[in-house]
């Protein structure tokens, strides 16, 4: 009988300091997709560079933990944790592409305009799960700060991502067939925003995803088996299609965007 042995090993962790010190124009996303910013009137999606970036994410997300409650990592607790989830999350995947959320800071008068420059930083927002050849992507690791719950901020963030999606090249788009939206099934705030943008619910799929010690999932993890001090998630889908973009989501989606 012949004998195989597996010498696949995964790779080493990044170093803690990677990419600190990175000028924005060395940097290399690693995206399946060109790259871009994204601006509607209120809000800027700037394509997270962590020399620029990572101390700005440290700082927001030290201050609100709480906003990470759904998501499959741990909290930041320096900003070597923040560079290596970058690296890992982001540049590392060539599926994913981090966006930091700036927007015109609270205080603004209504009716007043706010150069850019003078906008603040209010989360994160991904294109992830991006498929060159199925033609798919989602809205991923929605993380908006505190202060900016119920303000235009997230319809704002997920609305140029739906449009950088599903818009026809001809308008900037990327032309893609699906724009998906997942979450667990214990989210059921991220659940009913989904609705509220226009997407239909799909489905569930069960055992998804291996927690991290510490994180609410669904279920217990499988005792005696490597991760098994992990909470397991189950997976709640929705999606928008490109038809339904053009028959009425995409309208609806400006619509949103435009209330003050």
């Amino acid at each position: 009988m012949s004998t195989y042995v597996n010498k696949y090993s995964k790779g080493s962790s990044p170093s803690r300091d990677i990419h600190s010190t990175t000028p924005i124009d060395e940097y290399d996303f690693n995206y399946v997709f060109e790259v871009k910013d994204l601006a509607s009137d209120r809000v800027e999606l700037r394509p997270i560079v962590p020399s620029l970036h990572a101390q700005t994410i440290l700082d927001g997300y030290t201050k609100s933990p709480e906003v990470l409650r759904w998501l499959g990592f741990s909290p930041f607790k320096d900003l070597g944790d923040v560079l290596v989830w970058l690296e890992g999350t982001n540049r590392s995947a060539p599926d994913t592409l981090l966006h930091a959320i700036f927007t015109e800071p609270l205080s603004t008068p209504k009716g007043s305009k706010v150069d850019p420059k003078d906008y603040v930083f209010a989360g994160i927002i991904g294109m992830i799960a991006s498929n060159y050849q199925a033609m798919i992507c989602e809205p991923g690791y929605i993380m908006i700060l505190p202060e900016f719950h119920r303000t235009h901020v997230q319809t704002h963030a997920t609305g140029l991502v739906m449009h950088r999606i599903l818009d026809h090249p001809s308008q900037g788009g990327l032309g893609l067939r699906r724009c998906q939206w997942i979450t667990t099934t214990l989210n059921i705030q991220s659940q009913n925003a989904s609705k509220r943008l226009g997407y239909k619910f799909e489905g569930v799929l069960r055992c998804m995803r291996v927690l991290p010690p510490g994180k609410e999932g669904s279920r217990d993890g499988r005792q005696d088996v490597r991760q098994s001090d992990g909470q397991v998630r189950d997976d709640w889908y929705s999606s928008v299609t490109w038809y339904e973009w053009e028959s009425g989501v995409r309208d609806h989606i400006d619509r949103l965007m435009a209330r003050r």
